[in-house]
């Protein structure tokens, strides 16, 4: 499965920036909530030579992921009036009153050539209002890999008319049971291709990311004690990087992907460590008469975010790395936990029990604008991961008899069960675009 993973990427030869016209144009601000959604219409693909069926397969994949951002309303096809042909990729000009007609204020139009045992896809996408391309994209990838090509192109899509990397074709790794054991699994961001990645019938815990994607940390009992590994999602190849100590959970990897920061249990007192993923060097980062856990780094490295019951209770810390002062961000409860940096840095979700539920909460780094995202009466929410966007958070959501994982806006407004119907599903975590 993992070598199958690996022939996805590896497959994407190369991308070819056509000509751009329309310049560095913001045509949606992704910053204004409930704003207008644009009006895009995605025609069929023209297929040269190759499968027919990447006409209507590509266009559907890309208008399955734009629709989860909210921010475009998609024109049907059955009403467009303009039919797309080779002719629109060697100079004719679209028929842009035709457009403007079904009331797109942008169209996507797409091409299909199989070379050997490749396939090129060319993507344009114009702005019907001016007449003008905005941006032109060209991929090449084995057949079998035309999904992970179509997310691509709906990334760039995302991109043309936000100024935002778009976050399709990401994974969120989460653990969840598997007859008496626990195990590690991944799914795509929209729900789908979920598959299994360990299978060790043992406890899996705390999967946590590389920041290039290429690497899963995570705790493993297999050899009966905690024991925290590193696998490497293209090929397989696993390797311990942490034995000492008793239970022990990662948390973040620095930036760079140098340090993986953990927390780790000596004679009853757990602290946080980090320890370099090359060479093996351990150091104190946070260090106390009781708990010390849950680290999750800024980032830009410099600061940590972390979880002490120094004041009598579990409660969100944040520090600069290297200093000793900490400042106490979580407010409001008696009991504050999990907490997850934002990539874009200026926010930090997190777990807090509030009215005997646990609830998702974000705020300032500074402790300022504590907001509440994610709530239930009679469920727990827990374990938030920001997207790599920093636009959505995915949580555990848990009652009695049922878990799963739910994915919801920053601000609340829109939420989606991403996995349902796994036993004891938790802990997930959201990859980087890769």
């Amino acid at each position: 499965m993992i070598r199958r993973m690996a022939g996805v990427i590896g497959a994407l030869l190369f991308a070819l920036l056509l000509p751009s016209v329309a310049g560095a144009v913001l045509y949606i601000d992704i910053n204004s909530p409930g704003g207008r959604r644009l009006p895009l219409a995605v025609s069929d693909f023209v297929v040269v030579s190759g499968p027919s069926a990447f006409s209507r397969e590509i266009p559907q994949i890309i208008e399955s992921d734009l629709r989860l951002t909210d921010l475009f309303e998609l024109i049907p096809g059955n009403t467009q009036l303009e039919r797309i042909n080779p002719a629109h990729f060697q100079g004719r000009r679209l028929d842009f009153g035709s457009w403007r007609t079904i009331g797109a204020d942008a169209v996507v139009i797409g091409k299909v050539e199989s070379r050997g045992d490749m396939v090129s896809v060319e993507m344009l996408v114009f702005d019907v209002a001016q007449g003008i391309l905005i941006t032109g994209k060209r991929y090449s990838a084995d057949p079998k890999h035309v999904t992970q090509l179509s997310h691509r192109l709906a990334n760039d899509i995302v991109h043309a008319f936000t100024g935002v990397r778009g976050i399709f074709g990401t994974d969120i790794a989460f653990t969840a049971r598997s007859g008496r054991a626990k195990e590690v699994y991944l799914v795509g961001m929209d729900g789908r291709n979920l598959r299994r990645l360990t299978a060790n019938r043992s406890f899996n815990l705390f999967p946590r990311w590389s920041p290039d994607g290429n690497w899963l940390s995570f705790t493993s009992f297999r050899t009966g004690v905690p024991i925290i590994y590193l696998r490497n999602l293209w090929t397989g190849v696993e390797k311990e990087v942490v034995k000492a100590g008793g239970t022990k959970a990662p948390g973040s990897f620095s930036p760079d992907g140098t340090w993986l920061y953990y927390s780790v249990s000596f004679s009853g007192n757990s602290d946080i460590m980090r320890t370099r993923v090359v060479g093996g060097v351990t150091e104190k980062v946070v260090t106390g008469w009781g708990l010390e856990v849950s680290p999750s780094v800024s980032p830009d490295g410099k600061r940590l975010a972390f979880v002490s019951d120094r004041g009598g209770s579990p409660q969100v810390y944040v520090k600069e790395i290297g200093m000793p002062a900490e400042q106490r961000i979580s407010q409001g409860g008696r009991y504050a936990t999990s907490p997850s940096w934002s990539p874009v840095g200026n926010r930090i979700a997190y777990t807090m029990r509030t009215g005997g539920r646990f609830a998702i909460y974000v705020v300032n780094p500074d402790g300022s604008d504590n907001r509440l995202v994610a709530s239930a009466p009679d469920a727990d929410c827990e374990d938030p991961s920001f997207s790599p966007d920093g636009r959505h958070l995915v949580y555990t959501y848990r009652k009695k008899g049922y878990s799963g994982l739910k994915v919801i806006s920053l601000d609340g407004r829109r939420e989606r069960t991403l996995i349902s119907g796994m036993e004891d599903a938790g802990s997930p975590a959201w990859s980087p675009v890769r």
